[in-house]
């Protein structure tokens, strides 16, 4: 396993294989860490069936074997017998300034039967800060936020059936791409954590229709 800090982003490219379907459900899932103990705070992003980010995390770095475990929900018994999925965290201090954190799962194993992360003491069987992961429904490309990039994939499907189009562009599932997915977008916009890259201008064209079909919702009302 390893940890990566997005410093250069550029530097930063992630080859693994395509996620079953199984995990495929759990891809842009995101966790918000309680606050227990010992400074703990952030979000969590599963960005690929064995890969997940760190942002905004703080951790005092006090108490010894302090890892990022896995567990089947969030309960102490479930941390118990849960997966250690990061390097030792403890004496290392982070106050959400450093940037946002890349971990890769230990070989062979999958995000597919986890479904909440905590900052555990694995000396003590102590949660310092854990959280459930859920899904965020208008995060069409699975980063972790809602925002252009997931307008654009509404955009560039708009008026078409699946398929030919992408699917990705039909939350909906009514098999055409229509107002029903722009609004599943609209109604979770700016939810989850940006992805530490520059922020995605929108190309004339797609702003122009972003305009024209915001008027349109306008007239709806």
């Amino acid at each position: 396993m390893c940890i990566r800090q997005a410093l250069p982003i550029s530097v930063l490219v992630f080859t693994a294989g395509a996620a079953s379907p199984a995990d495929a459900a759990t891809i842009g899932a995101q966790a918000t860490l309680s606050e227990i103990a010992h400074n703990v705070s952030g979000s969590v992003i599963i960005t690929d069936a064995n890969t997940f980010r760190v942002d905004d995390f703080t951790y005092d770095g006090g108490a010894p074997a302090v890892y990022f475990y896995l567990g089947t929900e969030d309960s102490q018994a479930a941390f118990t017998t849960g997966l250690e999925i990061s390097p030792l965290l403890t004496g290392t201090s982070y106050d959400g300034n450093q940037g946002s954190l890349f971990f890769d799962l230990p070989a062979g194993n999958t995000f597919a039967t986890y479904n909440a992360i905590s900052v555990w003491c694995a000396q003590f069987n102590a949660n310092f800060g854990s959280g459930t992961f859920f899904p965020i429904e208008g995060d069409l490309n699975s980063d972790g936020f809602v925002g252009i990039a997931d307008m654009g994939i509404i955009l560039g499907n708009w008026n078409q059936t699946v398929p030919p189009a992408d699917p990705l562009a039909d939350p909906s599932g009514d098999g055409f791409v229509g107002l029903d997915d722009l609004n599943t977008v609209l109604s979770d916009w700016n939810a989850g954590t940006p992805p530490p890259i520059n922020s995605v201008v929108p190309e004339p064209t797609t702003a122009a229709t972003l305009g024209c079909l915001g008027f349109a919702l306008l007239r709806r009302r």
